[in-house]
């Protein structure tokens, strides 16, 4: 049989399908599934004819042509000029070339576009090709699986080269099979000095001897194996947590370890502060004796730590307490305070709350703690489900500040002997001192001058000292709005009535202001206003008073016209007992004005005056 015999078997039974038995050749070309289909070749010159004779059931219904539409019809015919061209010229090759050729292409057909792996056989007669046997497989389904899975392998290399994470592949010996861009970063190595290389090439002995063992672990168990290791690198030492899980084959074999290692070294580093901040806050929560709390409101219980415990009297261990048992141990009077205080901010009005209430000791006594705690976490919808805090032990605070109010109850009593007895007493003795100013005489009259001055000084003494004795004994909870114009006012007439020799001017009307202040304000406008008149010029006093409003403060100035007071000397006559420059005074007249604006939180400080004397300038915040 020559080389053409069963297509020559075929072509002869196609010229006797009228009647006569297909032969087993002709029943291959029918049955075969794939697409089978003749074409008749002609040349003329360098030119070629080619026409399709006849085709198996499969090329029909993969290309939706039916037997008739393709029979004597030209691949330009068939297909198109553009598409007919391409299948002409791959028709052509096989017959210059006399031998089988194979490609792959993509038809847009009647049955839709699809791709086609062709072979097609010339069949030479007499030294001719005369016709081509073409085989086709439709491969449409694996083209596009070979399209995903191109797809998947971009999308694959694309996220193993913008992890952060260092991925590598190994096989069963160790040697590397892959590294993504961050794992050769991580070792310094280029893409082609990867492939091969194993850890003994990379990592001291201990590093390769560890990793070795992990590898075995995952290719012996077929188990995912996670560990945290120190590993040397191109820029130093890195903590890394490294998960290697094994890769199997068809057959189930494991083939390869893929490892996925992630640096953890800041992670160390914080969990590392972290324990070292939470032995210091236990060594603090220890020494200071603070009794700490964490409320989990969704549970209804309240945990208290052993310092909390061992504050109230008993055994140290930590208590859980429901909430209800917690209110239980305050003493009753206190209850209202923490209640507000509580619900303010549970319901976010305010950052935190702060108490101090009295507790049930285990003996049965009371004991005054500091309460300070605050909301630490709300759910979804904003409700508080959790809040912490701490008790602080103030029971011997508590104690003292009574014996200071006790201390305070008395000097204020003896404070008002000192404004009202010994005042008194005072003015008694210049009021006689007075009656003698007509019946005596010569040297009796200078002795009585100095008895009455002496006199008058010791009543602005008490007074003074009174004053003093007053504001040391008052809190911040004495301050209240204060009408600056009233009480500048007031003892603006008061001087002029005691100094009727001073001209007392006011450059502008006062303004009408409220500042933070109390009561003891008029002693601060009394001392600066006695003191600008007592050092102003003696033959001619002259007190210039005005007061601006700026911003949220008020500026008042008292200025004389004497002989003013050297820099040197400007922050030093505030101190307590500093008479000034030339002055008999007592020294507490400006500590007084320097003390009270202090608590007011103000300010107070003295410039020149033009051309002569001082300016004392007082600064008071405004009331809101």
């Amino acid at each position: 049989m020559n080389e053409n015999a069963d297509v020559d078997s075929i072509t002869d039974a196609d010229a006797t399908l009228g009647g006569e038995s297909p032969n087993v050749y002709e029943v291959i070309f029918r049955e075969m599934e794939d697409a089978v289909f003749l074409i008749g070749v002609d040349q003329s010159g360098d030119d070629y004819q080619f026409t399709f004779r006849r085709d198996n059931a499969s090329h029909r219904d993969l290309t939706g042509f039916s037997e008739g539409e393709m029979r004597g019809q030209t691949p330009r015919e068939l297909l198109g000029d553009e598409q007919g061209a391409t299948v002409a010229a791959n028709y052509r090759r096989c017959v210059e070339q006399r031998e089988s050729i194979e490609y792959e292409e993509t038809l847009d057909l009647p049955g839709g576009t699809s791709h086609w792996q062709t072979k097609l056989t010339p069949i030479v007669e007499n030294d001719t090709v005369t016709q081509i046997v073409g085989v086709a497989r439709d491969i449409t389904e694996k083209k596009t699986q070979e399209r995903e899975i191109q797809r998947l392998h971009r999308r694959f290399e694309t996220v193993l080269g913008t992890m952060s994470a260092a991925v590598f592949l190994k096989d069963t010996e160790g040697q590397y099979l892959l590294m993504n861009q961050a794992c050769r970063e991580l070792f310094g190595l280029d893409d082609g000095a990867v492939i091969g290389s194993t850890d003994d090439e990379l990592f001291p002995p201990d590093v390769a001897q560890r990793a070795r063992a992990t590898d075995r672990y995952v290719t012996e168990t077929g188990d995912t194996t996670e560990v945290e290791e120190t590993i040397p690198t191109a820029t130093g030492s890195t903590v890394r947590l490294t998960r290697k899980s094994p890769v199997y084959d068809d057959d189930g074999e494991v083939t390869a370890v893929c490892g996925v290692s992630t640096n953890i070294t800041d992670q160390k580093q914080r969990e590392l502060e972290l324990r070292r901040l939470k032995e210091r806050f236990e060594l603090a929560v220890e020494g200071a004796n603070l009794g700490v709390w964490d409320w989990d409101m969704t549970a209804d219980e309240v945990t208290f730590n052993e310092q909390w415990a061992r504050m109230l009297g008993h055994q140290p261990r930590e208590v859980t307490l429901s909430f209800a048992e917690c209110g239980q141990r305050v003493h009753p009077d206190d209850l209202d305070q923490i209640e507000s205080a509580l619900d303010a901010n549970l319901a976010g009005d305010a950052d935190r709350f702060d108490t101090e209430h009295r507790m049930q000791t285990a003996d049965g006594g009371w004991k005054w703690v500091r309460d300070i705690g605050e909301v630490a976490e709300r759910n979804e919808d904003g409700d508080p489900i959790r809040a912490v805090g701490i008790h602080l032990d103030i029971d011997e605070r508590k104690a003292y500040e009574h014996a200071l109010e006790r201390q305070r109850d008395n000097l204020e009593v003896l404070n008002q002997v000192v404004r009202h007895d010994v005042r008194n007493a005072l003015q008694l003795v210049l009021a006689y001192g007075g009656m003698l100013e007509d019946r005596v005489e010569g040297d009796g009259e200078t002795h009585l001058s100095k008895i009455l001055k002496a006199g008058r000084e010791a009543v602005d003494v008490t007074r003074t000292a009174g004053d003093v004795t007053k504001v040391l004994l008052r809190s911040e909870a004495d301050r209240t709005p204060v009408n600056v114009r009233r009480v500048l006012e007031d003892q603006i007439d008061g001087v002029r009535a005691r100094h009727e020799r001073a001209i007392v001017s006011v450059d502008a009307a006062i303004p009408d202001a409220d500042v933070v202040a109390d009561d003891m304000l008029e002693s601060v406008f009394r001392n600066l206003l006695n003191n600008a008149v007592v050092h102003s010029d003696a033959t001619l006093p002259e007190v210039s008073v005005s007061a601006t409003v700026e911003a949220d403060v008020v500026r008042v100035r008292v200025a004389d016209n004497g002989p003013g007071i050297p820099d040197d000397e400007k922050e030093r006559i505030f101190d307590e007992g500093e008479r000034g420059l030339d002055s008999d005074g007592t020294g507490l007249g400006l500590y007084l004005v320097r003390t009270l604006v202090d608590r007011y939180g103000g300010d107070v400080w003295v410039e020149d005056n033009d051309p002569d004397g001082s300016v004392f300038v007082v600064e008071l915040r405004r009331s809101e």
